[in-house]
């Protein structure tokens, strides 16, 4: 018989339920993390103006399904696609339990495929009018993904239907896994193209997508991700048969938050996690959650609900009114029983049409009043199964018609035709029974459709023609493997398989009484009224958001390849344990505890061999016999095999049991714990777990010598832990008031004495060496399972008593990745023995040959008198040099590599430490020097990156240039401090100052500019890693690469070492050329300012090559030419110093002027310089000015002389040489030595180019000279190497600044006046005045 229960039921519909508080919008995540002892940088005005937008911007959930919730239609007319909402669809309706403030995008496919050429246009429309983002699916690609794998493979098993043989079900094929999996990869790609992982959340639906979240979670570690399951999970035994299931299960957990239908459902996966995967879950206040890695991952229990709005608009419209008429009138006098379902073989309208039959049978007056409706959906999927279906009840209807109806009745009234929502709703409205009769459902909506419609409303109770306060009924017969079951506590439920059971209970429903029907209708009503589709939305988000509230409390690291992919979430301070690091603070400390665990430590727990091998034994060895160590094993092994085993290490303590035997070596005995005496509650404890043990096979007893331990590691895990949960109990209550303790570890239970644990055996030692003053700097503890945190709370404890004089290094460290109380964690048993080789290395004394001898002979030195001491430090000396030179010869042949190793090291150098990250939250791992000077500093574990003066000092805080202080990663360009990366490992600067970023895990390269972040290349990691070049969006790199600029070619280099190739990425040429940014070319500017620099170097040659001359030219030997009578004096190049009164005020030179000459002179040196590299260029003057010019330089010098003055001879001039005189540099053409400077004067260009005529003028004029200085010797003038100067006395005198000399007033008031001196005066020709030549343009030598 069917079930009647209606009393299991709470009364959720009180005056409250219905009053949700609006889901909160999340809080935005600060910029600026504070340090402690630091004060954080302010962001700019412009970073507040974004933060407090923000605050105040939408919040947004991304729904991701198979099929978005949209209509699509092709105008025949326009060819163009038309869209509209589907009003009907479960993925539109749950947009009322978000705020309204909240924006939803979605992401699916479109019912219908577009061509590739409109899909473009397509996604931008719909992208712009509805939100949504379709995903593509090529064609082969969705036909085996949808049709295949999802409907032939996942379906029928997930329905508890097994391809048992091939005429029932489709064996696995791997090529439709493929495409599964590329199909939820092209999900994935859709989703990163619009998520904003920091703020966003995800939410997928049902098992078209079970392992999507693998993709998004691979990508962004902490996005916000949910996923709920729409249809069953199978339990275990049958889960277990898909060749695929781990890689499901892996991407359902990589999920924050799973939601089920029934606890059944979720009790199936849960199991499934714990056989397959070895996780075990717990309830955490009222919330089922798994700890996988670190992550926990919460259960959610909560079936679907229906639109209350919709469903009411249905009910009021006049469409249903007018078909509730019609249905009254056909069905006028008889009773309704419906039935909505889908042509679906799991469905089971075969065996509810089988039902009816035996009904009518074993009724005969029901015969003619009763009718059964069966709306039939179309299908879902095609097959056979889905033909035979149809096929068989078909023809069950035919023979239930053709033997229980007449000519105007049929028992059975198929409606195998799309009809419209108002339709439905009237025959929901009309029907006194409804029956949901699947064999396997996830969540059938039906029953609640039903109820909803049941209740009416006033324009249907108008149309039925009844009363407003009319009683309200309705009879529900459902299935017991449907997942609105549970919920609907006075339906009527059946075994669907039990067709008397289905007949009996159509019957009572048909005939139950008005009062019960009512009293069942208010049940159901309150409740699908009061959790409808709307509370479902608004409870699994806020459970969500409570699921992802800790995600950036921890750091993240990604580990598994492939669809194996998870992320391990553990405590920001809990980091690996680096060998490097514990042995330089081994090195540093001399007063050292260690405390090592056994079995899962020093020895793995998947090792069959259980006792330690020689490597263990010598590395332990070597550790306790420094005299600076007290090393101790901590186990809960019994003494008996610990002492066998460790027998060779003497001075190895050793805690057995958890500490209730200890010894300190082994020579000492062995101490029992003082706070046990009594073991006679062995006695009651025994019996106990022997009756266990018989019930429990694979289970197994431990005994110990103070404590007995239950294992069920080889008994099933579920009924394993069940046992365990009842056997804890159970000693619980026969051991209270016994002095013992009984704990759950894994897969054991255990009772031991109360007051021992292994944490009092560490604070026992340790107060040990306080007492015996030595004191430890340094204590490392190292274990792997629940006893061992007791351990390392007691470490810390103890270490920060006041009895301790200074805290010593702690280094608590777990085997695996898992929350504990440690701060560091080593992989496995592995790399404990590895980290104990490191340390038992740095423990051994490395030999010092040479300072032995040093100190012997320095010891015979002191026993001997003086000689005897000469005579042996001349002995040292050489046996020291010797040695040296011994150890310092290279063998011309290999050798093998010995123990030592060959450094030489250099002096003079210093280590010190500028920057210490450790204190700051930083993990320096890449360093840049930028334009500027300033250092960038690459944290790659927090994918930051952080800039710095290069005045580095310990008290330096670095500003953040790109990412955030709370160490979030993921793949966001845009703003600097908003932008995110994911653990860089690679940085470099070009000229302009841009930085460009090897972003590893997001397979990109990055662009931090004034612009802010971008992508220039890679990125599309969701389309799958590789080696493939071309433009950015197309270019694809491996998950290890750096990058480095080369500003000769203006490129990046990427040194893509997943790929084993170097890559090149052409840069533009601003970023390279950034002094270009005027628009002028360096080039041209380059080679303005060396014709500039070029021609004031030629006139300063000239100048100093006329200084030269002079200086030179002036030799003991002077001579002078007469000049003719009508020769005019010579016009001097040079400006006098003092005016003359005639000459008139010159005008100061403009401006423009200078620019002209200098264009002009530099326009001439060119033609100069070209002149001289190419001879056609040389311009060549006329002849006829030759040859005056030559006639007027045998009589003029090409350099004028200076007029000169000259004053009496009574009056002397001021002594010139007084003054202190100018430094002279020598240079080579300064030289005095005739022939040097013959020689330089020959090489010259200047001096090239002139005839034999002039050469021997010259040879006269010098002739001419000499006679003048002969003929010049009666004369008392005073002259000097510099141009000379005469004096002519005059009446007065007055204070004159003469080329720096001052002339004294003397009583006449005669002042000397400077004349300059006519050359063309008739005395010049008479009396041989001397006259000053400076020669240039012939060579007087």
């Amino acid at each position: 018989m069917a079930s009647r229960s209606c009393t299991n039921l709470l009364g959720l519909a009180n005056s409250g339920l219905l009053d949700f508080p609006s889901t909160p919008s999340p809080r935005p995540l600060p910029r600026v993390m504070t340090v402690a002892g630091i004060i954080s940088d302010l962001d700019s005005s412009n970073d507040a103006d974004s933060d407090a937008a923000s605050s105040v911007c939408r919040d947004r959930k991304i729904i991701v399904a198979n099929i978005l919730p949209l209509h699509a239609k092709k105008d025949t007319e326009t060819g163009k696609w038309c869209f509209s909402f589907d009003e009907d669809s479960l993925l539109l309706q749950l947009k009322d339990g978000f705020s309204s403030e909240t924006e939803v995008i979605y992401v699916g496919s479109l019912k219908t495929e577009i061509d590739v050429n409109e899909q473009d246009e397509v996604a931008q429309t719909l992208l712009e009018d509805f939100n949504c983002v379709p995903t593509f699916l090529p064609h082969d690609v969705h036909k085996k993904f949808y049709l295949g794998f999802c409907k032939q493979q996942l379906w029928p098993l997930f329905h508890y239907m097994l391809p048992i043989c091939p005429d029932h079900g489709d064996r696995f094929d791997r090529s439709l896994w493929q495409a599964y999996v590329s199909a939820n990869r092209i999900f994935a790609d859709k989703v990163m193209e619009v998520i904003n992982p920091d703020d966003d959340f995800v939410w997928v639906h049902d098992y078209h997508l079970m392992i999507l979240p693998t993709f998004l979670r691979k990508r962004f570690y902490r996005v916000k991700l949910g996923f709920f399951l729409h249809s069953p999970f199978p339990s275990s035994e049958i889960y277990r048969t898909l060749p695929v299931r781990d890689e499901i299960l892996r991407g359902l957990l990589n999920c924050d938050l799973i939601g089920f239908h029934t606890f059944d459902y979720a009790r199936h996966f849960l199991s499934c996690c714990s056989r397959m995967l070895g996780l075990d879950y717990e309830s955490k206040r009222g919330h089922i959650g798994l700890d996988y890695f670190g992550r926990t991952v919460y259960i959610k229990i909560l079936p679907v609900g229906v639109h209350m709005g919709r469903l009411e608009s249905f009910l009021n419209s006049s469409a249903t009114a007018a078909k509730i008429k019609e249905i009254q009138e056909r069905f006028s006098g008889k009773k309704l029983i419906l039935g909505v379902d889908d042509m679906d073989i799991f469905k089971g309208i075969s065996l509810k049409l089988l039902a009816i039959e035996q009904l009518l049978q074993q009724n005969p007056a029901l015969q003619g009043n009763v009718v059964l409706v069966q709306i039939v959906n179309p299908a879902r999927g095609l097959g056979k199964d889905v033909q035979e279906a149809k096929s068989e009840t078909y023809l069950t209807a035919e023979r239930i018609n053709e033997a229980y109806g007449s000519s105007n009745y049929k028992p059975v009234i198929l409606i195998d035709s799309p009809i419209p929502r108002w339709e439905k709703t009237a025959y929901y409205a009309v029907a006194e029974c409804c029956i949901v009769n699947a064999v396997r459902d996830g969540m059938n909506l039906v029953p609640y459709k039903y109820v909803v419609c049941r209740q009416g409303t006033p324009c249907m109770d108008k149309a039925l023609g009844i009363e407003a306060d009319t009683p309200r009924t309705s009879m529900l017969v459902v299935s017991e493997f449907i997942g609105c079951s549970p919920s609907l506590s006075g339906a009527i439920r059946v075994n669907p398989w039990d067709i008397d059971a289905v007949a009996d209970a159509l019957n009572l429903a048909l005939t139950m009484c008005m009062s019960e029907k009512k009293l069942r209708h208010e049940k159901h009503y309150r409740y699908v009224s009061s959790h409808d589709v709307a509370y479902w939305a608004r409870s699994f988000m806020q459970d969500l958001e409570r699921a992802c509230q800790d995600h950036y409390n921890k750091r993240c690291w990604g580990i598994g390849l492939g669809l194996g992919f998870r992320v391990v979430s553990l405590s920001p301070n809990f980091k690996k344990l680096a060998i490097e690091h514990i042995v330089s603070a081994y090195k540093r400390t001399t007063r050292r505890a260690i405390f090592l665990d056994y079995d899962g430590t020093v020895v793995s727990q998947a090792s069959i061999m259980k006792s330690p091998s020689p490597e263990v034994i010598s590395t332990i060895n070597s550790l306790c016999n420094d005299p600076k160590n007290t090393v101790y094993i901590v186990s809960g092994r019994g003494r008996s095999s610990l002492s066998e085993w460790f027998a060779p290490c003497d001075r190895l303590g050793i805690a057995a049991e958890h500490g209730y035997f200890i010894r300190s070596s082994g020579t000492s005995e062995w101490e029992t714990s003082p706070v046990v005496a009594d073991l006679d509650w062995k006695e009651i404890v025994e019996p106990v777990m022997t009756l266990y043990t018989e019930a429990t096979d694979g289970s197994t007893i431990e005994v110990k010598e103070s404590a007995l331990v239950w294992h069920h590691q080889d008994a099933d895990p579920d009924f394993g832990s069940c046992q365990a949960k009842e056997l804890l109990d159970h000693l619980e209550n026969v051991l209270s008031n016994e002095p013992v303790v009984v704990k759950r570890g894994q897969h054991i239970v255990e009772v031991k004495p109360q007051g021992v644990s292994k944490g009092l055996v560490a604070e026992k030692v340790l107060l040990r060496m306080v007492e015996e003053g030595t004191a430890p700097d340094f204590v490392m503890c190292i274990g792997d399972d629940r006893s061992d945190e007791d351990m390392f709370e007691s470490i810390l404890s103890t270490v920060s008593s006041p009895s301790l004089p200074a805290p010593p290094e702690i280094f608590a460290c777990t085997v695996g990745r898992k929350p504990s109380k440690a701060k560091y964690y080593l992989d496995d048993a592995t790399d404990v023995v590895k980290l104990l080789e490191g340390l038992a290395t740095a423990s051994v004394p490395k030999p010092r040959h040479l300072a032995q001898i040093q100190v012997s002979f320095e010891s015979a030195l002191s026993s001997t008198n003086v000689p005897a001491k000469i005579v042996t430090g001349f002995v040292s000396n050489a046996v020291s040099m010797a040695m040296k030179s011994i150890w310092s010869l290279k063998p011309t042949t290999k050798t093998a590599i010995t123990g030592r190793p060959l450094m030489k090291f250099e002096s003079g150098y210093n280590v010190e430490t500028v920057f210490d990250g450790s204190k700051l939250g930083i993990e320096p791992y890449s360093v840049e020097v930028l334009p500027n000077g300033e250092l960038l500093i690459l944290d790659s574990a927090n994918s930051n990156l952080y800039r710095i003066s290069s005045s580095l000092s310990l008290y330096s805080r670095p500003r953040l240039v790109a990412g955030s202080a709370e160490g979030y990663s993921g793949h966001v360009d845009g703003k600097p401090r908003e932008a995110r990366m994911n653990h860089p490992k690679g940085i470099t600067v070009d000229d302009r100052g841009n930085i460009y970023i090897a972003d590893t895990a997001n397979m990109a390269i990055r662009k931090l500019s004034d612009a802010g972040v971008t992508t220039i290349a890679g990125g599309k990691w969701g389309r799958g890693g590789g080696h493939v070049d071309g433009p950015s969006e197309d270019a694809k790199f491996s998950d290890d690469f750096d990058v480095v600029y080369i500003g000769s070619s203006c490129s990046l280099l990427v040194i893509d070492r997943g790929n084993r190739a170097i890559r090149e990425i052409q840069l533009h040429f601003d970023d390279c050329a950034y002094q270009y940014g005027t628009g002028f070319p360096l080039g041209i500017a380059m080679l303005l300012g060396a014709g500039f620099f070029g021609y004031m170097l030629a006139l300063l040659q000239r100048r100093v090559g006329t200084i030269v001359s002079s200086q030179n030219d002036l030799a003991p030997e002077k001579t002078s030419f007469t000049a003719s009578a009508y020769q005019k004096p010579p016009k001097s190049v040079r400006p006098p110093l003092i005016p003359t009164e005639d000459e008139p005020e010159k005008q100061e030179e403009g401006f423009f002027g200078s620019i002209g000459k200098l264009l002009v002179n530099t326009g001439t040196a060119g033609m100069e310089i070209l002149g001289a590299v190419f001879p056609g260029f040389r311009r060549k003057p006329p002849l006829d000015y030759q040859y005056q010019n030559l006639q007027q330089q045998k009589h003029l010098n090409t350099w004028p002389v200076q007029e000169s003055f000259n004053i009496p001879d009574e009056d002397e001039p001021p002594s010139i040489e007084t003054r202190t005189p100018t430094p002279r540099k020598t240079y080579a053409f300064m030289s005095k030595d005739a022939e040097k400077l013959q020689q330089l004067r020959q090489s010259r260009a200047f001096y090239n180019g002139w005839d034999d005529d002039l050469q021997q003028q010259k040879q006269q004029q010098q002739q001419q000279q000499h006679q003048h200085h002969q003929q010049q010797q009666h004369h008392n003038m005073y002259h000097s190497s510099v141009p000379h100067t005469y004096y002519e006395q005059n009446e007065e005198k007055t204070n004159e600044v003469v080329f720096g000399a001052v002339q004294e007033h003397d009583r006449r008031r005669q002042t000397v006046i400077i004349k300059p001196v006519d050359y063309g005066a008739p005395m010049f020709d008479h009396h041989n005045i001397r006259s000053r030549i400076n020669s240039m343009g012939f060579n007087n030598n």
